[in-house]
């Protein structure tokens, strides 16, 4: 069936009893941007060639020898019957076995390998630092995509995988692997779903981005400080805990306490390097931070309410058709957020599409074709809606001229639900209302 439009769920009682809340001073809007320019320029500096390069290097010609033999891998039996015997608990999660293998092998030799170096001459040297991050990217940027599309599955899916692995293992990406990417455990299990998906990127939502203009690199300043917020657990945390979600707060506090104590701590009594630990621990997190800000940016770039004020679905989460970096079906947000989160054959996305067409024209949704998030992201923040418009932009409707549709696309991407501030005393309000009137206990 198809999904109609409705807004997003309420993410707290009303707060209108509650005293207004002051605009947020000037100075704090300064802080904000000033931590989110220290995010981008560290992300350019130690991040952007890595991605760019090893992304370069895949497209203009490795693809062509490493696509084959990835082919032939992914295509063998053997590995596919035993990924369905003893690892999953879908044959059809069997096509997730060599992307798997691979991203958890380049993982853990390039850690091994930088470790090693670390304890047998006490420093690491900027050339391995450099391969390090080269390797963490993965060429054609595999590595870093399939260890955050498997976390985000695993997440979604409490069944991926078979009970022995659920007992022994749990999580390998989200909870294991995920450490060296910048992922707090258990944080798509919990705040992904219980925060972002219940509220479908509404207001409350820790990812929250309509009171921000997608189209200003200024106000993109301002998010990743709510990203990198996220990225850590802290404000996830304090929304389970306002909202008496108390199973969702220990489950994250455990993750919490894993990733800012448990495996950082031993780390740096073992290696005796701050450095190092930057290396393989703190980078990430601010890369990733950087990295995800841009991706939810540009998959919820574009805005349309309806006369009650209600989102439109298929305009507030995009599908990129034919994108040359998608990963298991991530590119088709729109169908992850509206049609089924687990899924990830493209034929089922596809006649999903076909039953809600009438909608899609209608509402003029948000499809793109042949450009990868990243590159929609980058595209929107410097406003070039034009070119969106003429290369990009899927007009099923068949009635829109190329100009029409970029000044459609630029409407959307400034439209706001609300200004920052008054983002901002809503979220003061709101936790004043529960601080006031504490909600049950989940448990």
């Amino acid at each position: 069936p198809s999904a109609a439009p409705s807004a997003a769920p309420s993410a707290a009682p009303s707060a209108a009893a509650a005293p207004s809340a002051a605009a947020p001073p000037p100075r704090r809007h300064s802080l904000e941007r000033a931590f989110g320019v220290l995010l981008s320029v560290n992300f350019l500096v130690f991040w952007a060639v890595p991605i760019f390069g090893m992304g370069q290097a895949y497209h203009l010609g490795l693809k062509h020898v490493l696509r084959p033999l990835y082919d032939r891998l992914d295509r063998s039996a053997a590995l596919r019957r035993f990924a369905a015997a003893y690892v999953y608990n879908k044959p059809a999660h069997a096509d997730f076995a060599a992307t798997a293998v691979l991203t958890f092998l380049s993982t853990t030799v390039a850690f091994g390998v930088a470790l090693r170096y670390q304890l047998v001459h006490g420093h690491l040297p900027w050339a391995l630092h450099a391969a390090y991050n080269c390797a963490w990217v993965g060429i054609g940027g595999r590595m870093m995509g399939s260890a955050y599309t498997f976390a985000h599955k695993e997440g979604h899916n409490g069944v991926l995988y078979q009970r022995w692995v659920r007992r022994t293992v749990g999580n390998l990406f989200e909870n294991w692997v995920g450490l060296l990417y910048g992922n707090v455990p258990y944080n798509f299990t919990t705040s992904h779903n219980h925060i972002h998906h219940a509220l479908d990127g509404g207001k409350g939502d820790t990812f929250y981005c309509y009171d921000l203009d997608r189209s200003s690199l200024s106000d993109f300043m301002l998010y990743q400080r709510r990203i990198f917020l996220h990225m850590a657990g802290l404000s996830s945390l304090r929304y389970f805990r306002l909202r008496g979600m108390h199973k969702q707060e220990r489950l994250l506090a455990r993750g919490c306490a894993i990733f800012w104590l448990a495996f950082p701590l031993p780390l740096l009594l073992l290696t005796r390097s701050p450095w190092f630990l930057c290396v393989v621990w703190l980078q990430p997190l601010c890369a990733m931070s950087f990295f995800l800000a841009l991706v939810n940016w540009a998959f919820h770039a574009f805005i349309e309410l309806d006369a009650s004020g209600r989102h439109l679905p298929h305009v507030n989460a995009l599908t990129i058709l034919d994108g040359q970096d998608d990963n298991f079906g991530e590119d088709d947000h729109m169908a992850h957020h509206y049609e089924n989160p687990i899924a990830h054959a493209r034929s089922r996305h596809d006649a999903w599409r076909a039953r809600i067409m009438p909608e899609l024209k209608a509402n003029r949704a948000s499809i793109f074709k042949e450009i990868s998030i990243v590159e929609l992201g980058i595209l929107t923040l410097l406003g070039q809606f034009e070119r969106i418009a003429e290369r990009h932009y899927v007009d099923f409707s068949g009635e829109l001229s190329t100009a029409q549709v970029a000044e459609m696309l630029r409407r959307r991407a400034r439209t706001k639900e609300s200004t920052h501030e008054e983002y901002l005393a809503w979220e003061a309000e709101t936790e004043a209302a529960l601080l006031a009137s504490p909600p049950p206990k989940d448990d």
